[in-house]
């Protein structure tokens, strides 16, 4: 792996444009970031796959893990705050600045819209006697949120790439 001091680094995804000098300390935030978004189904679908499907997933399990990406991501600014990270550089171009506007604009308006009302139908209009699979597929707005929720991975997955490409990160979904 590289051992990168400080480099010149630019990305741009309609979230937040990140602009200024790569320190380790970046790396390691970008590393942390990754990690969450890499690992969690929700966010980015199945690595294997080029399109964002749901197939075995149970969606309010995966919506309850969206979530609690939202604990895990105020963590990782917590843990790299302004003052920290590459300290010459200008705070709007801060990692945490990119972290925060993904919640803020990216997760919060999807949540907002389907985690109260998908798990409200689930608990208490839905059919328990329904296996869980055949049970999620009656859900009354499936199709609306299914492609909601794709365009969440999509733009988690370019987010994604953008943290390996940009900071030199090991690529851990690499057929390589």
């Amino acid at each position: 792996m590289p051992n990168l001091r400080s480099a010149s680094v630019e990305f741009d995804l309609k979230i937040f444009r990140l602009k200024g000098e790569l320190a380790e300390d970046d790396r390691q935030c970008a590393w942390e970031l990754y990690t969450e978004i890499s690992t969690r189904v929700a966010l980015v679908g199945r690595q294997d796959r080029k399109t964002s499907d749901f197939e075995g997933e149970i969606y309010v399990e995966s919506l309850d893990s969206l979530y609690r990406f939202f604990s895990e991501a105020r963590g990782i600014m917590r843990k790299f705050p302004v003052g920290k990270i590459n300290r010459a550089a200008s705070k709007k171009n801060h990692l945490g600045i990119v972290i925060h506007s993904c919640v803020q604009h990216v997760q919060r308006p999807f949540l907002e819209k389907w985690h109260a009302d998908v798990r409200h139908w689930w608990d208490f209009e839905s059919d328990k006697k329904v296996p869980p699979f055949q049970r999620q597929a009656k859900f009354p707005r499936l199709a609306e949120m299914q492609k909601d929720w794709a365009n969440l991975r999509y733009r988690m997955r370019q987010l994604q790439d953008e943290l390996v490409e940009t900071y030199a990160l090991i690529n851990v979904h690499s057929k390589k």
